[in-house]
């Protein structure tokens, strides 16, 4: 956030600082620190700010799916205090246990930022911190990174640890049995591709801790929030207040980073997911065109060639062409672009053993290493990689220099997804940078969305090239172009299936990461599981109204119906592609919008309507932008959908039906026709009404 004006004020008043923006207040049974009203924490003897211990931990790592336990052999309230400072140096509070494990917080500007609660002194005889912050009974809490299961986090914990999120994500549900039972991996509500120990309340304030070590924030409690953090040095909180919550958001956007706007061919249409080499994409396109298909991209995600594993048929990753699989892929390139389409690809940060650039990078010494110096080889369900050392300076270069840049952009690529980065294990693995594992398990998704993005500008290519990600931690706001949700399964599950890609949007755009997407019918199909139609055309009209409208064949392409599918299914999304371009310029303004001003393109009602109280408890339709709303409908064989209107007045957007809001409202919802309205006067009325003769 730029301030024009700063006012520093400092007074003295019956054991009251002002400190910046700080309260400090103090008697001899209790510290308060606020900033202006709000109330941030409250320290008592019975209700300590803070804890530190000790705890033995274990973290074990397959597949991308980590189990991890701990045992805590001690935990300590810091139940004593004393005030110290000074207007020039800012004012201290001295915690400990009858003069043991002193611990020196200090409240105001680290240098940079306003509002820093920083911990100068810690004892060194503890691994431990717990952190109380204070509570109200009916506050709502929101962020925490990309959340799929809760939007509102209040009243459960949340692990901050990058990994895969799981098959199912609900320990009730037969999915989630089936998938421990096969390889451990059905994951839980909280597993997730991007955590961020970051989150807004509603009593209009953030919180950020810069930790990357694990974490684990609390809101199961009434009266105050905890954070766990395992570390002796639990590093800086960052706070700010706003008078409303949409100023908040702006500001912790501005304060975390935002995203570019996308490149202008994007809106052209829908980037369809296809593979099998030239031929059949041509194919693809020429049967996606015939039908209507608007077409802004295809994205070959087998560009360089394939593998086969009892999961499915997998990529063999050695980024760079693969012309036998792909022949003459560099001149139908050429000639794609002068047709208005654009072609995508796919990277990672690991290289499989097999291939030639695998075999440059381990002759470098280019990858992650074990404790003897060899070059740590991980198993990826039936094939073998190295990870590139993203702490080495030089092998980022190089990835960068001779695969990103080379074969990618100089290629003719239009963008790629950069997959993984949150398989990092912890245990036999050492680093470049001497950093410890648990140090940098959460910060390798930044390490490598930030490779991508150095790639992309210093090619000057930001702006005409996208890449996007799943995993994330603090830091992918200011980094990645887009995200996208990862894998969900394909079913209507909320855990884990169609319905849990919008609180995931909603989660993500209150920390300030505002362009997110997702595979539109899903991507897991396992256990006799399979996408069907109707979950690919109801998956397909909730991403008519996103920044990006993107296919994914899955993970079984043979039994997961497709837009191809069949003739009937191609006309049906050929008109949600023609939708979608239709909101061209409302979509381009709204990116803008979260671009200059930190406005996610997806929004929680209550950013808009905040005195409304009902919508804070809304995690299942959003807005799109300042003007649509939208209500996916997200179960199985429905013809109509029930939704909230907010305070307003709205206006049906497939029949000019005219409501008002402050109620729930039945609507007709077949095939097609999602449930959106939009508001009553807006100015982009005639762009609105023109979607009803697409």
């Amino acid at each position: 956030m730029i301030r024009l004006l700063q006012f520093v004020v400092f007074l003295v008043c019956c054991s009251r600082y002002v400190n910046s923006a700080f309260n400090v207040e103090h008697d001899n049974a209790r510290v308060s620190v606020s900033i202006g009203a709000t109330k941030l924490l409250e320290h008592t003897r019975d209700s300590p700010f803070l804890f530190v211990g000790n705890a033995a931990s274990e973290i074990e790592e397959h597949l991308g799916n980590f189990q991890i336990d701990q045992y805590v052999q001690q935990r300590i309230a810091l139940t004593d205090f004393t005030v110290d400072g000074s207007p020039s140096s800012g004012y201290v509070v001295t915690f400990s246990r009858g003069g043991d494990y002193v611990t020196k917080v200090k409240f105001g500007s680290d240098g940079k930022q306003e509002n820093v609660v920083s911990f100068t002194k810690t004892p060194s005889n503890v691994n431990r911190y717990w952190i109380r912050l204070f509570a109200e009974v009916d506050e709502h809490v929101y962020g925490g990174g990309e959340q799929f299961s809760y939007f509102d986090l209040r009243g459960h914990n949340f692990p901050m640890w990058t990994r895969e999120q799981g098959v199912g994500r609900n320990k009730s549900t037969i999915v989630t049995f089936y998938s421990n039972q096969y390889d451990n991996g059905g994951g839980d509500y909280h597993t997730t591709y991007y955590p961020e120990p970051t989150f807004v309340s509603s009593r209009k304030y953030y919180c950020h801790f810069d930790t990357t070590v694990y974490s684990v924030l609390d809101f199961r409690h009434s009266n105050f929030h905890e954070v766990e953090i395992w570390s002796g040095q639990p590093g800086k909180l960052y706070f700010d207040t706003a008078s409303t919550m949409l100023g908040l958001v702006q500001q912790l956007s501005g304060f975390l980073g935002r995203q570019p706007e996308l490149p202008e061919w994007l809106h052209n249409g829908a980037v369809l997911g296809i593979q099998g080499g030239t031929e059949a994409m041509l194919g693809y396109i020429k049967q996606a065109k015939e039908h209507g298909v608007r077409v802004s991209g295809v994205w070959i995600q087998d560009w360089s060639g394939r593998i086969k594993t009892s999961f499915g048929s997998r990529i063999f990753w050695n980024w760079k062409w693969n012309p036998e699989h792909y022949p003459k892929l560099d001149v139908e390139i050429k000639k794609l672009k002068n047709e208005g389409i654009s072609v995508l690809t796919y990277i990672s940060p690991y290289l499989n053993k097999e291939g030639d650039l695998f075999k440059v990078a381990d002759a470098k010494g280019y990858f992650v290493k074990t404790p003897e110096g060899k070059t740590h080889i991980a198993n990826f369900g039936e094939f073998y990689v190295g990870s590139i050392d993203l702490t080495n300076p030089k092998a980022c270069e190089w990835y960068k220099n001779d695969i990103i840049k080379k074969e990618m952009i100089e290629f003719g690529l239009s963008g790629w997804m950069a997959d993984f980065s949150e398989y990092l294990p912890t245990e036999n693995v050492v680093f470049h940078s001497g950093e410890s594992a648990e140090v940098l398990h959460n910060k390798w998704p930044i390490l490598w969305a930030t490779l991508n993005r150095q790639a992309v500008e210093e090619s000057g290519k930001l702006g005409e090239i996208l890449f996007w990600m799943r995993a994330g931690y603090s830091g992918s706001q200011k980094q990645s172009t887009i995200m996208w949700a990862g894998d969900q399964f394909v079913d209507y599950s909320r855990g884990d299936g169609l319905p849990s890609v919008i609180p995931a949007a909603l989660s993500l755009g209150m920390i300030g990461s505002g362009v997110t997407h997702f595979d539109i019918g899903g991507y897991t199909a396992l256990f006799d599981y399979a996408r069907s139609e109707e979950l690919l055309l109801r998956s397909g009209e909730m991403a008519v109204f996103t920044p990006m409208m993107r296919t994914h064949e899955g993970n079984r392409p043979k039994v997961n119906w497709q837009y191809y599918s069949s003739e009937g299914t191609l006309r049906k999304f050929a008109r949600l592609t023609q939708l979608h371009h239709a909101l061209t310029d409302y979509t381009k303004a709204t990116i803008k919008e979260n671009t200059e001003q930190g406005i996610p393109t997806v929004r929680p009602l209550f950013l808009h309507y905040e005195n409304d109280p009902e919508t804070y408890n809304i995690a299942y339709q959003y807005l799109y932008g300042r003007d649509l709303l939208v209500a996916p409908v997200c179960e199985p064989n429905r013809d109509s959908w029930d939704l909230y209107l907010p305070d307003d007045k709205w206006v049906y957007l497939w029949n000019d039906t005219q409501l008002v809001g402050g109620q729930r409202v039945v609507v007709d919802a077949p095939l097609g026709y999602p449930p959106v309205f939009y508001r009553h006067g807006s100015v982009w009325t005639k762009t609105f009404q023109s979607l009803t003769k697409v």
